[in-house]
């Protein structure tokens, strides 16, 4: 059995993340709240590799790439073209009739356009690339300014000129003169209508604050959501500016070494150990300026050629555990047709990605000679703690105490570049590193530690999750796991257990054919009890025959699901409402007045109500159903969506999650005359982990991190995912009902949500 349903996304490529707080350093400014980037971004960008040579033919050849390694299915979902995509003359860039730079269609015969649309037909986004100022040839062409009345030499101050890396020519604007925004504004619509989904805006300095405010303006007025990052080499002193404007900012100069064979030292290598090393210090300085919505570029992240790239491997390790424990954007320089093996599994490896999209910028604990020690502590009150040995030459032992860390007394240690558990070590770390070295662990503190407060988060991670969380699990495929010892490796008490049918008659069964007592589902529900457990009873699905269908009235409906209550004494029932009996009105509201009587009737049960969404929430049968409910006096516990099958082949499943619960938020709030707070008290997700049965869409453990995030400062009434048979590897299997399709250990997705207390 899969779990499908109709409905799709509200618009392939639309993906507004919800900004979404972490635990964290407090910051000086708020972030900027254009909801991009609630995460760094991942994906790859043009500079490193291709250069001063992009054409059409290598930046699509990237995206079949990211696409077909299976990168994409990672989280590398950005394909980024650099500069030279311009046409130049003598005078600097070749405008068109307002004044905009002009494609060079000899190496983009199909325009960006064509490009952006290739992009995006691999499931991908696609970034773009400008700097401050306008050019030369619109100044001496006195170009109109689309829209108004205003030229190019009304807004142009001549005496000053712009960075640039290109054609140069390039006069900075005076922002005092109208029509100076409205300039920006025609830019940044032409490059929405071209489908940019990121913005890279080069060559910024202090003195150019005008300009980056003036494109966050127009980016915000383009209709199209736009990751907007800064490059590069950006003052320190104006980060809290950066942060409220922009979504990324580059905090050193470049990464690559420019000292290939090539012209302008184009070619291998691309960096080395010094332009990669230098990050330390800065990543030191830039850390408590990084949160959601806003991070600290460390510039391209260099793997995927092995050594020719110029570091060893190990060094190539040490580049990406630096940028993910300074929760940078992932944005890889390397030629993706040429994947060296060694480097895909770097680079596929989910631990590795899951601390940089944990969005937690680590400190420097340590910082002594060669030797250094960095560390973080995830919301979960697990800690990332990361050393290096960061000399050229000689071994070197490098330690750290748990005291430094954040706790004392004892750690369970898991090393995340290999998986394997260390078991438990007490007080301190150390370990015996090459040069270059690194070794990154995840502790989690035992035996009652003492955590310091300069390093708890701001709230306390569940020991035993329960009616909030509660997995489902489906006893009829799948090769179902025994739930008592689902219990024992997750801590979880709670579980939803799907699903209970009519036999053809309106009389619950499960599956609608096993009886409700006396058999191996009451024999489960037991066992689960006794091990100090619950269930809530899924009532529902997509297939079968529905209860809310063959019941002729709400009466008999309420009387049919008191028969499933009575059976099992439950404090909780979910209706999970699918398929025909969602789409037909008189059912749905037949299943209000049900519920209503059945709340009626059974003081303190709680009632969820689960069904589909779009990306923006609720569609219009789920606004209908809500409304139902709240005119006809149902107080519902919890509205559940299930924010999955959006139909883009996306992989930005937490941000798109975010999205939608703001979306049924509002609805509720609406519905109800709720406030905010008691809204998300009765609002509720159930994803899916891994692969869906969407082609392309994947739910990533980084995914249910980001709905972890928005739980926990929400404190909504459900967090819960389809199911706990597929949270598993498959190994030599398939990817469906019993396993998730993505590699994995055992119930890891489970493990982020039972974090959740509520």
């Amino acid at each position: 059995m899969i779990r499908v349903r109709s409905l799709t996304a509200a618009a392939a490529g639309l993906l507004v993340a919800a900004a979404v707080p972490l635990v964290g350093t407090a910051h000086p400014a708020a972030a900027s709240d254009n909801g991009q980037s609630v995460r760094p971004a991942m994906g790859w960008s043009s500079w490193s590799f291709v250069r001063r040579r992009p054409t059409e033919a290598k930046i699509e050849a990237q995206a079949d790439a990211l696409a077909s390694s299976g990168l994409k299915d990672h989280g590398f979902v950005y394909v980024n073209l650099d500069d030279f995509w311009q046409k130049c003359d003598n005078n600097g860039f070749v405008v068109d009739d307002y004044g905009r730079w002009a494609v060079d269609t000899a190496k983009f015969p199909d325009g960006i356009k064509g490009v952006a649309d290739y992009v995006h037909s691999k499931g991908l986004k696609f970034g773009f690339y400008v700097t401050p100022g306008i050019a030369k040839n619109a100044v001496t062409k006195n170009t109109p300014i689309e829209g108004t009345s205003y030229h190019a030499k009304d807004i142009a101050d001549t005496s000053t000129a712009e960075k640039n890396y290109n054609c140069k020519n390039m006069y900075a604007i005076d922002y005092s003169k109208p029509g100076a925004q409205e300039f920006v504004n025609s830019w940044a619509k032409q490059f929405a209508s071209w489908g940019v989904d990121y913005l890279k805006i080069d060559g910024v300095g202090s003195a150019d604050i005008p300009d980056v405010q003036a494109w966050d303006t127009a980016l915000r007025a383009s209709g199209r959501p736009i990751n907007f990052a800064l490059s590069n080499n950006l003052p320190i002193a104006d980060a809290a500016t950066w942060r409220t404007v922009a979504n990324s900012w580059r905090t050193q100069g470049d990464v690559e070494c420019y000292c290939g064979p090539g012209s302008n030292g184009s070619g291998y290598p691309l960096t080395d150990w010094s332009h990669v090393s230098k990050r330390f210090d800065s990543a030191a300085s830039w850390q408590p300026y990084a949160g959601p919505g806003g991070w600290n570029d460390l510039d391209s992240l260099e793997i995927g050629n092995g050594d020719q790239v110029g570091l060893t491997a190990d060094q190539r390790r040490s580049h990406f555990t630096l940028w993910s424990m300074a929760a940078a954007p992932l944005l890889l320089g390397t030629d993706l047709t040429q994947l060296d093996p060694v480097d895909k599994a770097m680079l596929t490896n989910d631990r590795l990605i899951g601390v940089d999209q944990d969005g937690v910028a680590a400190k420097r604990v340590v910082n002594s000679g060669v030797k250094q020690v960095w560390s973080k502590r995830e919301n979960s009150g697990d800690y990332v703690v990361a050393l290096f040995n960061t000399g050229t030459s000689g071994n070197s032992t490098v330690g750290v105490n748990w005291s430094q860390v954040g706790f004392t007394g004892s750690g369970d240690v898991t090393d995340l570049w290999s998986g394997s558990d260390k078991g438990v070590i007490a007080d301190s770390y150390s370990a015996t590193l090459r040069p270059g070295e690194t070794r990154l662990i995840r502790v989690k503190p035992v035996n009652n530690v003492k955590v310091s407060a300069a390093s708890a988060p701001t709230a306390p991670s569940a020991a035993s999750p329960g009616f909030a969380v509660a997995p489902y699990e489906y006893l009829g495929w799948g090769n179902p796991q025994s739930p008592t010892a689902v219990m024992s490796a997750t801590g979880v008490k709670w579980f939803t257990l799907a699903f209970v049918l009519s036999d053809g008659t309106c009389n619950p069964k499960w599956d609608g054919s096993r009886p409700l007592t006396g058999g191996s589902d009451q024999s489960t529900i037991n066992a689960i009890r006794a091990a100090g457990g619950d269930v809530v009873v899924s009532v529902g699905g997509w297939s079968g025959n529905k209860l809310g269908e063959k019941c002729s009235s709400a009466s008999a409906l309420a009387g049919a699901y008191q028969k499933v209550i009575n059976a099992y004494r439950l404090k909780a029932l979910d209706i999970d409402i699918e398929n025909t009996e969602w789409s037909n009105a008189t059912v749905r509201q037949r299943v209000v007045d049900a519920l209503k009587t059945v709340k009626a009737n059974n003081p303190g049960l709680k009632t969820v109500i689960t069904f589909g969404t779009t990306s923006s929430g609720p569609d219009s049968t789920g606004v209908d159903m809500i409304k139902r409910a709240a005119n006809s006096g149902l107080a519902n516990d919890v509205w559940c969506i299930m924010p999955f099958d959006f139909g883009g082949g996306t992989t930005n499943m937490g941000s798109l999650t975010t999205k939608a619960m703001e979306g049924l938020k509002a609805q509720v709030k609406s519905a109800y005359g709720y406030s905010d707070a008691t809204a998300y008290a009765h609002i509720g997700l159930s994803s899916m982990n891994g692969k869906t049965d969407d082609s392309g869409e994947l739910v990533r453990l980084a995914d249910f991190r980001t709905m972890l995030a928005y739980a926990q400062q929400h404190h909504i009434g459900r967090l819960t995912y389809w199911a706990v048979n597929r949270d598993r590897d498959c190994g030599s299997g398939s990817a469906g009902d019993s396993c998730s399709g993505v590699s994995q250990q055992p119930y890891d997705y489970l493990k982020v949500f039972t974090q959740y207390t509520g």
